[in-house]
C-alpha cells in the first residue's frame, strides 16, 4: 500500500522529471500495468486504521495533491512550456481512454486555507507564478469536491509559510510545522482551517496533510488523537518516503513525494515491487 503525492506548481521542463502533470498522466498508466489499485484516500486510511495495511495481494495506492493550486483542478498555459492539463482533467483523460481499468479511481488535494496566506504566496516570486492571479484561490474547491474523482483536503491554516507576513502560531519562525507544538496553535492551524474548508465544500474534508511532511509527537500522539472530536479529521498524513507498514499511526500515514522518492516510470515500478 502506497500513498503517492504530486505537485502541480512543479513545472520546470517538459519531461517526465520536470514536469509533475507529465508523470502524473504517465504513472496512471504504470500502475495500472503494474496491477496496483488505485483507491479514495479515505479507503487507506480506514485499511490502517482497522490493521488492514497489508492484507492486500494487489498494491492499493492513494494518490495527493499538495498546496492547493488551481492547476489540479484545471488546465492551464505556462508561459516556457505551453498548455498544461490539469490533474482533475489528467484522471479524466485517463478514465476515457481506460474504461473500467480504475474503477475506485480518485484523489485528494491538500489545500490551504488562508486567504491571506494564499494571497501572499501568489505574490512570492519564489512561488514561481506571480503572472497568474487567483492561482492559489478557493473558487474550485466546490466543484472539485463534487466531481467524485477529487476531493479537498486540509493542509493547515497557512503552512508556516515563509511568505506570509503574520502566522497563525505563537512562533513565527518560518516554513517549520514542528513548531506546531501546543493545543492553541495545533487548533489555529488545524481545527480553523477544517472549519474553513468545510464551509466551502460542504463538510467533506476529513484528510489532513502535514505541510513540508514535517510532524511531531504532539501533534500525531496528543492533538489529533485526542481532539478529532474537535477538528474532526479522520487521518493524517505526512512523507516518510516509504511505502505504508502495518504498525503506522492513522495520524501519520508515510507518502512518497514525485521529483524525489522516484523520478521515472521505472523507479516508480520499483517502489511498487517493494
Amino acid at each position: 500500500m502506497v500513498v503517492l503525492t504530486y505537485h502541480s506548481h512543479n513545472i520546470s521542463g517538459d519531461q517526465y522529471a520536470s514536469n509533475d502533470h507529465r508523470a502524473l498522466a504517465s504513472d496512471l498508466e504504470t500502475l495500472t500495468r503494474c496491477g496496483a489499485r488505485v483507491v479514495p484516500l479515505e479507503s487507506i486510511a480506514e485499511a490502517v486504521r482497522s490493521g488492514r495495511a497489508a492484507e492486500d495481494c494487489a498494491p492499493l495506492v492513494g494518490l495527493t495533491f499538495d498546496d492547493g493550486p488551481v492547476f489540479d483542478f484545471a488546465d492551464f498555459v505556462h508561459p516556457r512550456f505551453g498548455t498544461q492539463r490539469g490533474f482533475l482533467n489528467i484522471l479524466r483523460d485517463f478514465q476515457r481512454a481506460n474504461p473500467g481499468a480504475q474503477p475506485q479511481l480518485h484523489a485528494t488535494s491538500f489545500v490551504i486555507a488562508s486567504p491571506d496566506a494564499r494571497a501572499a504566496m501568489e505574490r512570492a516570486q519564489d512561488c514561481g507564478y506571480t503572472y497568474l492571479e487567483n492561482w492559489l484561490g478557493d473558487q474550485w474547491w466546490s466543484e472539485a469536491a463534487g466531481s467524485g474523482l477529487l476531493a479537498i483536503g486540509n493542509h493547515s491554516w497557512d503552512h508556516v509559510h515563509h511568505a506570509v507576513e503574520s502566522l497563525a502560531i505563537g512562533a513565527q519562525a518560518r516554513d517549520n510545522f514542528e513548531l506546531v507544538d501546543n493545543y492553541r496553535d495545533a487548533d489555529s492551524e488545524i481545527r480553523r482551517a477544517a472549519e474553513f474548508i468545510n464551509a466551502r465544500v460542504g463538510g467533506r474534508c476529513r484528510m489532513f496533510a502535514f505541510p513540508f511532511g514535517h510532524t511531531n509527537a504532539y501533534l500525531v500522539g496528543d492533538y489529533l488523537p485526542n481532539r478529532a472530536s474537535e477538528h474532526r479529521m479522520a487521518a493524517a498524513f505526512g512523507v516518510g518516503g516509504r511505502a505504508v507498514a502495518a504498525n503506522d499511526s492513522v495520524w501519520n500515514i508515510p507518502r512518497l513525494v514525485c521529483g524525489h522518492d522516484w523520478k521515472s516510470p521505472r523507479e516508480l515500478e520499483a517502489l511498487l515491487a517493494r
